[in-house]
């Protein structure tokens, strides 16, 4: 049943038609900030309620992690102190998500107060926001200049809350979309720049070692024999860095043998350096897919890994690790744990290697989880098994 059905005896024509334009601009919008800011002013108005409020979940959807105001001063906001984590009133939202209306927040028996500074308040309303029916927020309305909310408040509220859930579910479908475009090509380029490097750069390097060996053989009591020796030994070294460098940029067993190959190979070349690495990889052989998951999916558990284990060895400096990526049940479970000084996860960015696989992981459908201290680093990711 359309929106504005479900509601129409409760709201007059004027409110409607304003929550109908309102649909009509949100759900085009590909910014979800924009989203958020432009609901709560729009809450604001057809509720009459002097603050306005947006409370986004965590990924275990238990509190808050984004407190989005209006109404509240900045000036205000910043002698209030931390936005709040959803305790109280707003935490019984979080545990039953359905729309709730108090004359007097002060009043319910979950009230914790208000924090120094903070504006009064009395009058409230709260809907969730649930996309694809799962919770994924709460709208909060308090001080309504006429008065307490009314039914007609929280019918319009959670239109808007449903007009919002569509909307961001549209933003972030589109926002998926341009990073998975942008990790393809990614992908795509590391693969083209490694067959290069391979079929050109390495076999001409080739052909000049064997060109000096020979000249070498026919010099052998010549004054330039110690340059040839020196220059052999250089090309060998390059090869051998050339060798790791393609490896580095896309792994041939990736593409030709799978994900559980790519990663032995992987641990091979970098416990050459001197680090100790334990690898247990337990992967379902499927039924007729010979062990093959989604290229996508491939990608992000080798990725993963190997972003993982570099921080550890190049920032760091850990001398020993241990991974493992297991299916169960349907998914794939890996933990990548070493002994290195550590890292802020939480820090503004946390690097383009940090950034590139909550990427990664996000857009598999995945949850990533970092664990840092100066014992060591403990990073565990569950992604869906999907086969192609």
């Amino acid at each position: 049943m359309p929106l504005v059905d479900q509601a129409s005896s409760k709201l007059d024509e004027a409110r409607l038609s304003r929550l109908i334009e309102v649909g009509r601009g949100l759900v085009v919008e590909s910014d979800p900030e924009a989203v958020i800011h432009d609901a709560l002013e729009v809450a604001r108005e057809l509720t009459g309620a002097r603050y306005a409020a947006l409370g986004v979940l965590d990924s275990r959807r238990a509190e808050l992690e984004q407190f989005v105001t209006r109404g509240i001063e900045e000036r205000l906001r910043d002698k209030i102190g931390h936005p709040p984590h959803g305790g109280g009133v707003l935490g019984l939202l979080i545990e039953e998500p359905e729309p709730l209306i108090l004359d007097d927040v002060s009043l319910h028996p979950r009230s914790q107060g208000f924090p120094p500074n903070h504006p009064p308040m009395k009058s409230f309303l709260g809907v969730p926001v649930k996309i694809r029916g799962e919770a994924w927020g709460n709208l909060y309305l308090t001080e309504k200049d006429s008065g307490p909310f009314d039914e007609a408040d929280i019918q319009s509220v959670i239109i808007l809350a449903e007009w919002v859930a569509i909307a961001i579910d549209n933003a972030r479908s589109a926002a998926a979309e341009r990073v998975r475009l942008t990790i393809e090509a990614a992908e795509q380029e590391r693969g083209r720049w490694a067959r290069e490097l391979h079929d050109e750069t390495l076999q001409n390097l080739a052909g000049l070692r064997v060109l000096l060996s020979g000249t070498r053989r026919r010099t052998a009591m010549s004054p330039v024999s110690p340059i040839l020796d020196q220059a052999i030994e250089r090309i060998d070294e390059t090869i051998v860095e050339l060798r790791r460098l393609i490896a580095d940029l896309r792994p041939a067993a990736l593409d030709e043998l799978g994900v559980g190959p790519a990663l032995a190979s992987l641990i091979e070349r970098l416990s050459a350096t001197g680090v100790e690495i334990d690898l247990y990889v337990d992967l379902g052989s499927g039924d007729d897919t010979d062990g093959r998951y989604e290229a996508l999916l491939e990608d992000t558990v080798y990725r993963l890994v190997q972003e993982s284990l570099n921080n550890a060895i190049r920032h760091g400096h850990a001398v020993r690790a241990i991974v493992e990526v297991v299916e169960e049940e349907g998914e794939i479970q890996i933990r990548v744990s070493d002994d290195g000084s550590g890292f802020d996860p939480n820090r503004t960015g946390g690097g383009f290697g940090l950034v590139g696989m909550r990427e990664r992981v996000k857009l598999t459908g995945g949850n990533l989880d970092i664990r840092s201290s100066e014992e060591g680093t403990t990073i565990n990711a569950v992604l869906p098994a999907r086969r192609p």
